[in-house]
């Protein structure tokens, strides 16, 4: 089978998986369901996947890579004022709620549905990479206390876990708000102000 073609492939299924997974839910959700937006028979499937609960996987780790992938290019020890930090923090929050607002079939799965599924891989894989963000988040923080912006006082570790969980959070609202374009202005003012205000250096 030529390469690029079952890489298309995978990735048609992955995507149409996203969609059932998010609007079925993944209890309720069946291959069948996934086969049927692409018009494709179980064999083909299983050519590629090995159950539900693979494919879930596999939109999990989309996901997470997605959102990765959204903050690894920024550079957190770049800013040398005050300004240029804050314009960072604005650019990271126009990032991630630019991405849940493009592709809201994120939120169901990432919230939710992930949560409720009893098996070792699918929590190790969110657990994981919430440690990873909240790594990168650190290093933001770190750099903030470095240059005098922030207090040195600062639990790193666990004011970069409560930052990502307001950000997270944030990104769950916009996504059903009725103006999202509002509520995205609100949340990053209210997270840059606890970050630049609640968390100043004095």
């Amino acid at each position: 089978m030529d390469t690029t073609l079952a890489e298309r492939r995978k990735g048609e299924i992955i995507d149409a998986a996203l969609q059932v997974f998010a609007e079925k839910g993944y209890h309720a959700a069946k291959i069948e369901d996934i086969a049927a937006i692409l018009g494709i028979g179980h064999g083909t499937f299983y050519r590629y996947f090995k159950s539900k609960l693979d494919i879930f996987n596999h939109v999990m780790e989309w996901i997470l890579a997605t959102i990765a992938e959204l903050v690894t290019d920024v550079d957190p020890w770049k800013p040398e004022t005050l300004e240029e930090y804050r314009e960072q923090l604005e650019e990271i929050g126009d990032r991630m709620f630019g991405l849940f607002k493009k592709n809201p079939l994120i939120t169901p799965i990432l919230f939710y549905e992930a949560h409720g599924i009893d098996d070792p891989v699918v929590q190790e894989r969110i657990r994981g990479a919430f440690d990873v963000f909240g790594s990168y988040t650190a290093m933001y923080l770190k750099n903030g206390v470095a240059k005098g912006y922030l207090r040195k006082d600062l639990n790193i570790k666990e004011t970069a876990l409560a930052v990502n969980a307001a950000l997270f959070e944030a990104c769950r609202k916009v996504v059903s708000s009725d103006d999202p374009d509002r509520d995205v202005r609100v949340w990053k003012d209210t997270i840059i102000s606890l970050m630049l205000d609640g968390m100043r250096a004095r």
